[in-house]
Formats: C-alpha cells, sequence, structure tokens
C-alpha cells in the first residue's frame, strides 16, 4: 500500500494551514486555512488552492482559526459535495469566521470599487469566495466529538482528541485499517494550565507518523503567574497617569484569557476596579 503526505501551506510560514494525505490514491483534506499576509500576496495564495478538489474523499478540521478554515468555501465553490468533518465547537466557530471573512471580502470589494472609480480605472477584482459558500460549507460539516472514532473512507479512520488551542481544537489521528498505520496530525497545539481551555491530551495511542505543530517549538512561553505580575504592572501604570492600554489580541482565545486575566487581578483587588471599569 502506498501513503503520501505533503503540505500546501503552512509549511515554513506560520499561516494557511492546508495538508493532505494520500492514501491509496485517496486523498484526505486536513485543514483549508486562509493565507494572512499583504493584500496581494494573500488573494495569489488563497486564490490558488494547489489541489484538484474533485480527488478529495474527505476534509478535516482541526479548528476554527481562519488560517485553518479560511478557505473551506472554496471547497464547495469548485464543486466538492463531500463531507467536512470536525468537533461540534469547531464547526460552529468555522462557521462564523467563514462568513465574518465572506462580509470582509465583500466591503473590501466595494470600498477598492469605489477608489477605482474615483481614479478613473477598471476595477475587475472579486471576493475570493461569497457568502453563500460559507453557509454551504457549513451544510457539509459533519460534529464528531472527541474520541469518538469515525470512517473517512475505505478502511481509514479519524478520531479527534482535544489539542488544548481553543475551544473545540482537535489532534487528527488517521488509522489505516488495512496496513494499521497510525498518523497524527497535531493542528495547533495548546499548552498545559491554560484558563478556560482543558489542557492538551497526552493519553492518545502511539502513532507511526506525526505531523507536528511548531509554530513555537523554539522557545519557552511565560508561566501564567509571571503573565499577570506583568499585566498587573501594566495597568496599574496606566491608572497611576491615567493613561490607555491597548493590546493587540486574536479576537477568539487571546481576547477571553486576557479578559479572565483582568477579572482575577480585579478579584484578587491587584487593581482597581473603580478605574478599570472601561476594560469591560
Amino acid at each position: 500500500m502506498s501513503i503520501s503526505f505533503y503540505s500546501l501551506g503552512a509549511a515554513e510560514e506560520v499561516t494557511g494551514s492546508k495538508h493532505i494525505i494520500d492514501i491509496d490514491g485517496e486523498q484526505y483534506l486536513v485543514d483549508c486555512g486562509a493565507f494572512q499576509g499583504s493584500r496581494a500576496e494573500s488573494d495569489r495564495k488563497n486564490r490558488n488552492l494547489g489541489f484538484d478538489v474533485s480527488k478529495i474523499a474527505a476534509a478535516i478540521l482541526t479548528h476554527g482559526h481562519l488560517d485553518h478554515c479560511g478557505l473551506l468555501p472554496m471547497l464547495p465553490r469548485n464543486g466538492y459535495q463531500g463531507s467536512i468533518y470536525a468537533t461540534p465547537a469547531s464547526r460552529d466557530i468555522a462557521s462564523l469566521i467563514m462568513l465574518d471573512s465572506a462580509n470582509i471580502q465583500f466591503h473590501d470589494a466595494e470600498y477598492l470599487r469605489k477608489q477605482a472609480q474615483k481614479r478613473g480605472e477598471k476595477f475587475t477584482w472579486q471576493p475570493v469566495f461569497e457568502e453563500q459558500d460559507a453557509i454551504q460549507a457549513t451544510n457539509q460539516c459533519v460534529g464528531f466529538s472527541y474520541r469518538r472514532p469515525f470512517l473517512v473512507g475505505d478502511g481509514v479512520q479519524v478520531e479527534f482528541f482535544d489539542a488544548g488551542h481553543i475551544l473545540g481544537s482537535a489532534m487528527a489521528l488517521f488509522t489505516v485499517k488495512k496496513s494499521g498505520t497510525r498518523i497524527l496530525c497535531s493542528g495547533d497545539l495548546g499548552r498545559p494550565g491554560k484558563p478556560i481551555i482543558k489542557d492538551p491530551d497526552t493519553d492518545i495511542p502511539a502513532p507511526d507518523y506525526l505531523v507536528l505543530e511548531s509554530t513555537y517549538g523554539d522557545r519557552l512561553h511565560d508561566n501564567t503567574d509571571d503573565a499577570l505580575k506583568k499585566l498587573a504592572a501594566v495597568t496599574l501604570r496606566a491608572v497611576k497617569t491615567r493613561g490607555r492600554i491597548l493590546i493587540p489580541s486574536f479576537a477568539i482565545e487571546r481576547t477571553q484569557e486576557l479578559v479572565y486575566y483582568f477579572h482575577i487581578l480585579l478579584d484578587q483587588g491587584i487593581i482597581p476596579g473603580n478605574k478599570c471599569s472601561s476594560f469591560f
């Protein structure tokens, strides 16, 4: 039997996750994320999936961040009628993300069209996908909970394990029944001890091959206590100087964690609640 793996995104870069496992000619897509970068580079990469949609037997989504789910609407747009497997939470989050992306692209097109008209230029740019494509991709999503094995093809089983990254995030364990070969795709891995989200599962059947996310593989994160001390120091300095705090943060996961940390600092009386009400 023949098994091969290749990446079409997020290999030697940190966005646009898109991977294919080929098992005896049957192709299984793991994530279909949007590339995020400059407008021109993103547009060029996101319009080119890099694979023949008609050859995809099934699609598997590890979690609902844009760089993992953002191009799923391109599947039905290009004729894919199969299932997109995800945890129920990932399906719900991805639905919101895909619709939001379609809406942003629509308004970008309107803005750019008006700018072109002002300059007397011809305008031909169109969104990569539209709202209906996002809705159709959501309709094709099939939800499976953690540790509930399911078949995605002839003798090919997938089982989700908690990746501890965001709500619904999963590691996808492929098992090829014919050979017993196990391939574990980690998706984005969380770290233990985070608030709100459970720790990543560790009792996973040993894989023969591991496809591992490595964005932070060469560094150590601050522990929670250090992060809280730094956040408290910045907050108290802003209160003392009557200043403001601007925090660039992802809308999913990071923002929720920050709000949670602020509540801890308030509850412990470390920062004054009467002067921090504007945070909430």
